[in-house]
């Protein structure tokens, strides 16, 4: 009897778009690179950019979810703040008055209604921080993800995933802007999300192992677990780089 091998873990990688101030975002570059880069066992990756718009972000990564059916989700945006990997913890029933590209803004209004006010990652932002620095890429937790359209992608998306859907996680890195100073490369910033694809499939799997077959009583991709006990930061600390 032949054994097969496992179903790969499926993976989508999500960049942005520009928006004003920023005419080249640069996590589209590092999301393409992502697309043309060589395979990896084991894990089937998708790519999508991201519109800056409020009226089209969320349709857009809701289609590219669909299509892709992933076990895991990775945005990556820009942060002219960030001089490194910013793995954001927690998504926001918010948004600001900043313009989109094309200059629309959000109403006065929360991003879902009704809505939890906070959202937490589900894909454990203990385990990213962990293969980063294990990497020696610069990279620290994040417990503000802004009011902007990364926010709003990110609460989206967790609000959509549930408990039963993919493991979310939201990731700014530096803009590579004038004026400012990162302390990586845009080839290390590739490099480095790399690794994150990578620690994105090893916590699917660790989901999977942990034989959980959440609340509705069916086995799920696994997310569920992160969901309830993994996502508590006390329980993932074992995770984190010693």
């Amino acid at each position: 009897m032949t054994n097969r091998p496992a179903p790969p873990v499926r993976i989508l990688v999500t960049g942005f778009g520009p928006f004003p101030g920023v005419p080249e975002n640069a996590s589209a570059p590092i999301v393409e690179a992502l697309a043309k880069s060589a395979a990896v066992p084991g894990i089937e990756l998708m790519t999508e950019i991201i519109p800056v718009l409020w009226t089209y972000a969320r349709g857009v990564s809701r289609d590219a979810i669909a299509r892709a059916k992933p076990h895991a989700i990775l945005h990556f945006g820009v942060s002219r703040k960030a001089s490194g990997f910013e793995i954001e913890t927690r998504a926001f029933n918010l948004s600001g008055p900043k313009e989109d590209f094309v200059g629309g803004v959000w109403p006065g209004k929360p991003l879902e209604t009704p809505g939890e006010r906070v959202l937490e990652a589900t894909l454990p932002p203990a385990i990213l921080l962990g293969a980063l620095r294990r990497g020696g890429f610069p990279a620290h937790i994040s417990r503000d993800a802004g009011r902007y359209l990364c926010n709003a992608l990110f609460y989206w998306s967790l609000a959509d995933s549930r408990a039963d859907g993919p493991l979310v996680g939201f990731i700014h890195m530096p803009a590579f802007g004038a004026g400012i100073s990162p302390r990586l490369t845009q080839g290390q910033a590739a490099a480095g999300a790399q690794v994150l694809v990578r620690a994105a499939a090893q916590a699917v799997l660790l989901a999977k192992g942990s034989g959980n077959s959440g609340r509705w009583g069916r086995k799920s991709n696994g997310s569920q677990v992160f969901h309830g006990i993994e996502r508590n930061s006390r329980r993932v600390a074992r995770y984190l780089p010693r």
